[in-house]
């Protein structure tokens, strides 16, 4: 597999902006700011960032085949493929429910989600169908994202 590019791991670090600025914005500014909203924001953004986790997944299942086919190769790429599709739908059961219910029920979601996807993940790179690096990188992600959600949480629950 490729390595990572540097690119990549610099983008995906600055994609952590949208998370640690939302959680800051609802955390720390006063009451006057239009809370619900940038608890939407916070929502959609994570809804986003699992649904961009999961085309991860999608794109290596749609990578050309390699030219020495192993066994279990189809049956890995049934699991990529549900894997690009199971967090973009978990993501927008967080964001329904934040909408239609209460933006902290959609944050529970994301906070249970992030890293149960990340866990499974680390199943793949176990068996060596992720980059090398990459669960490095995801591990600084989930944290990040991870602390983000739960610091929301916390504060919209206490």
């Amino acid at each position: 597999m490729k390595r990572l590019p540097f690119v990549a791991v610099v983008l995906a670090l600055a994609g952590l902006l949208p998370f640690l600025l939302c959680a800051c914005g609802i955390v720390f500014y006063a009451s006057g700011v239009p809370i619900p909203n940038l608890m939407m924001a916070f929502v959609s953004y994570g809804a986003v960032s699992l649904a961009f986790f999961g085309a991860v997944h999608w794109g290596l299942a749609l990578e050309p085949a390699p030219v020495i086919i192993t066994s279990g190769a189809d049956r890995l790429n049934l699991i990529r493929i549900a894997l690009g599709v199971v967090p973009a739908f978990v993501g927008w059961v967080a964001a329904c429910m934040a909408f239609a219910w209460a933006p902290v029920v959609g944050v529970a979601i994301l906070a249970v989600a992030v890293p149960l996807l990340a866990l499974v993940e680390r199943q793949g790179w176990r068996m060596g169908a992720l980059p090398s690096g990459y669960m490095g990188l995801r591990w600084i992600i989930t944290a990040v994202t991870e602390a983000c959600l739960l610091v929301v949480l916390m504060a919209r629950l206490f």
